[in-house]
């Protein structure tokens, strides 16, 4: 009866063994984590120029900045004064993973007690532009049509205080 026993538990080490043997090998040949947490993609967003197609202020030309929000994460750059049309060359960066991911662009003008939205949006009561860019494919959507990554867009908003834009989005494997 030992002896019996003694076979079958050296059959079920060997079974147990060649599951070890396979499942070690399953985990060897998954990506790991630190491999997935490698592949990033850097999205940016260049504003390349910006003209004010009416008087942002009633005693200036206006104290303009972008803000950039990609993912929920906003980003803003430095202000430019009284110009009413400029090449700032303004460059907003986020790491991340690769996929589909939202952006949003706005024109602000800068205000000692609000900042006031340029409209930059032809749509109407919209003034920012909102919009998705596939980092794997290097594609934007949100427009009346498609852009690939490096395109120039211009946009120019209707309303009061308004201004045209353009931009350009890049992507970057890091």
């Amino acid at each position: 009866m030992l002896r019996a026993f003694s076979e079958k538990a050296a059959r079920v080490c060997a079974a147990g063994a060649g599951f070890a043997a396979i499942a070690w090998a399953a985990v060897a040949l998954q990506p790991t984590e630190a491999g997935a947490q490698a592949a990033k993609h850097e999205i940016t967003v260049t504003v390349t120029r910006f003209k004010a197609l009416d008087r942002a202020d009633e005693l200036s030309a206006g104290d303009f900045f972008a803000r950039v929000t990609i993912d929920g994460a906003s980003q803003q750059t430095s202000v430019i004064s009284d110009k009413a049309e400029v090449q700032p060359n303004w460059k907003l960066s986020k790491e991340v993973k690769p996929g589909v991911h939202k952006i949003k662009l706005a024109l602000i003008d800068k205000d000692v007690s609000v900042d006031d939205p340029i409209d930059i949006n032809r749509l109407p009561n919209k003034r920012d532009l909102d919009f998705t860019v596939d980092t794997r494919s290097c594609k934007l959507d949100g427009f009346a049509q498609s852009y690939k990554c490096g395109a120039t867009i211009t946009r120019a908003g209707t309303e009061r205080k308004k201004a045209e834009i353009s931009f350009k989005v890049d992507v970057k494997k890091k």
